[in-house]
């Protein structure tokens, strides 16, 4: 029993689990199980099982990032006022509305509202969450804690991508879909009972006599002065750009152009989910110890042979090998963006500057599931991927010269206190 104990005692510090992240850490698994079941394949359901033109579709895409964008600046801002739970669970209920929307909506213009609504709750969520775990985590912690939560959301969304397909394929989308809705009620029941408020009363207080809304607003614009944040930002719209130019179009993919079956395109997509799941354990320790800016670059990079070697994918298996790969970094992307964003926010607050970023790149990448649909139709289905690859690279390039400079002045840094050592 001692080794047993001494055992998860090492587990439990390692994954850098304490009592005030457990109940979110309940309530994100069930709404990324939740997500992974019905999100992977949305987009076969509206343009195979609907109909629904691929270029209409992009159109939804776009709706979703512009209500996106729209609305994270202000989530964050309301986030650091009023609570990061609030926000939190506002975002759980607008992804009800969503799956709600689906049961009762079945042709244009109304799928919009699904857009509508996935906006919504992609703005509430990302800004909370993500200065939750700044309020409750030490700074020399937070990497871990990021890739604590990312790595057990990353584990429940290879369950739900790998058994959506046979669901679907077995019962239908409408099944996949009332299995998700009853999960997200789940994780609204978690959040009300377990979930802990971190933003304390004294802090919202202080903040609110201390400077006015207008003065937070200015406070995160501001922070795009910094030129280090702006090799950041820089990094995230073109790392977006290229995802969302091909992000949407991988199921429609798999299916039209390598003719893989349901099943076997949920395997594939859970062999990806279980890359980034692995990627997760090393990413804390190696975003602490190596610093954001290379490993934000590098998983940046990689994602331009990923994306082409995936257009050549022969069976679902090659196709699957090539994004568990590519998965494999992706713990790099998600912990490096937190801690970077956080590392030159400058005087704003957590969730604000997380929103101001959030909304710079959204309404930067907005448009890129509708360029994705009509390179689509107008050039070829390869081509997303090829243009989605050359994004990437550019995205990639002024995240290494950040890493450069930085590297260059802690060497600079360095050779003078040598100097100054010497007598």
């Amino acid at each position: 029993m001692g080794f047993i104990r001494r055992s998860v005692g090492r587990i439990v510090n390692y994954l850098a689990l304490d009592e005030s992240l457990i109940g979110l850490l309940a309530a994100s698994v069930i709404m990324s199980l939740a997500g992974s079941l019905w999100g992977s394949l949305l987009g076969l359901h509206i343009t195979t099982g609907l109909g629904i033109p691929v270029l209409a579709f992009g159109l939804m895409g776009t709706v979703q990032q512009m209500v996106s964008s729209l609305t994270i600046f202000p989530s964050g801002f309301l986030s650091d006022n009023f609570g990061r739970k609030k926000m939190i669970m506002t975002s759980t209920v607008f992804s009800i509305l969503t799956l709600a929307t689906l049961f009762l909506v079945r042709d244009l213009p109304w799928l919009f509202l699904v857009s509508v609504f996935q906006g919504l709750g992609t703005s509430f969520l990302g800004p909370s969450i993500s200065a939750y775990i700044i309020d409750v985590a030490p700074q020399e912690r937070r990497g871990q804690a990021y890739a604590t939560l990312a790595l057990f959301q990353s584990l429940s969304g290879i369950i739900g991508t790998s058994i959506a397909g046979s669901i679907a394929d077995a019962f239908g989308f409408t099944c996949v879909f009332g299995i998700a809705l009853g999960l997200e009620c789940v994780s609204l029941g978690v959040m009300m009972l377990y979930l802990k408020e971190s933003l304390g009363k004294d802090s919202v207080k202080a903040r609110t006599t201390r400077e006015s809304y207008f003065g937070q607003l200015k406070n995160g614009l501001v922070m795009l002065k910094n030129p280090a944040l702006l090799a950041v930002l820089f990094g995230i719209v073109f790392h977006q750009l290229g995802l969302g130019i091909q992000g949407p179009y991988v199921a429609i993919y798999a299916s039209n152009v390598l003719v893989f079956s349901l099943p076997a395109i949920s395997l594939m997509l859970g062999l990806q989910r279980l890359g980034i799941f692995l990627g997760h354990f090393p990413s804390g320790k190696i975003v602490d110890e190596y610093g954001g800016e290379i490993a934000f670059a590098f998983h940046i990079f990689v994602t331009s042979p990923a994306m082409v070697f995936f257009t050549v994918g022969g069976t679902p298996f090659l196709a699957g090998l090539d994004l568990f790969l590519w998965g494999l970094t992706f713990g790099l992307d998600n912990v490096s963006r937190q801690k970077l964003v956080a590392k030159y926010r400058s005087k704003s607050g957590t969730a604000t500057a997380f929103g101001v970023i959030s909304l710079v790149a959204g309404v930067i990448s907005l448009v890129t599931p509708t360029i994705g649909g009509w390179v689509w139709t107008s050039f070829s289905p390869q081509t997303v991927f090829y243009a989605s690859a050359a994004t990437n690279v550019l995205g990639s390039l002024p995240l290494f010269m950040l890493w450069l400079r930085n590297r260059n002045m802690k060497a600079g840094v360095a050779d003078q206190q040598d100097e100054l050592a010497i007598p």
